[in-house]
């Protein structure tokens, strides 16, 4: 009985330390608000219309899955911001129209 609380104590541990803290939580809401089109000065809407995604560079532009599917990305829709986990993120409508593309750091 003792090494089944031990086993269910260090599970459940390890599950609240990886918990986002409701700063870190509030840090990434404000990160995604703060996300402005390019070409237009507009909000990117805000985390709920971006998406972590996959991308790589090739044919001299930035594709990324949008959708599910591989996309170019206009460069008039990249932003210079740092992304801020060093991920790269599009934010687009659910018809797949791009509003922003922000680079995966380690291309930056």
């Amino acid at each position: 009985m003792n090494h089944l609380v031990l086993v269910l104590s260090g599970i459940l541990l390890g599950v609240v330390s990886t918990l986002p803290d409701s700063a870190q939580a509030e840090e990434r809401r404000a990160w995604f608000k703060s996300l402005k089109q390019p070409d237009t000065g507009y909000s990117c809407c805000d985390i709920s219309d971006c998406r972590r995604t996959d991308a790589n560079w090739r044919q001299g532009q930035w594709w990324a899955v949008v959708s599910g599917e591989w996309t170019p990305i206009p460069p008039e829709k990249e932003l210079d911001k740092r992304s801020i986990d060093g991920d790269a993120y599009v934010c687009s409508s659910p018809t797949r129209r791009i509003y922003c593309f922000i680079k995966p750091t380690l291309a930056m």
